[in-house]
């Protein structure tokens, strides 16, 4: 009997930034965990986007061991396969470019580069 392939089954709930959460069946952990290939697969594709931002609140995962839970109980959310990387994939692009208007709304632009002399309006005018 081979006990290398009788590694236990983990099921996680699974999400990405404001992503749905989706359900993951893993045997393995570490760095071979599909946990982390995916980490590293959005992390690799919004740098490609995104090359000037950091993007760690999106693709680091936000992960429930659901332990000894019945898989029944989550029968109705959708399985982290391929599909569902690609949708994750379009929603942390959506809130990547609404982090980037964010930023720049409260940059306060107008005001960031003042003039030094209009700073003193009030003494010219005076």
């Amino acid at each position: 009997m081979n006990t290398q392939n009788l590694q236990e089954e983990k099921l996680y709930l699974v999400s990405f930034g404001n992503s749905d959460q989706y359900i993951l069946r893993d045997t393995n952990s570490g760095e071979k965990s599909s946990l982390m290939r995916i980490e590293t697969e959005l992390n690799s594709f919004l740098r490609n986007k995104f090359p000037d931002e950091t993007f760690a609140y999106f693709t680091t995962p936000k992960v429930e061991d659901l332990g000894e839970v019945a898989a029944e109980q989550y029968s109705s959310y959708r399985k982290l396969d391929a599909a569902a990387i690609e949708e994750i994939k379009k929603v942390l692009v959506r809130e990547v470019r609404d982090m980037e208007s964010n930023d720049s709304l409260n940059s306060d632009a107008p005001y960031a580069n003042v003039n030094p002399a209009a700073a003193d309006i009030p003494h010219i005018l005076g």
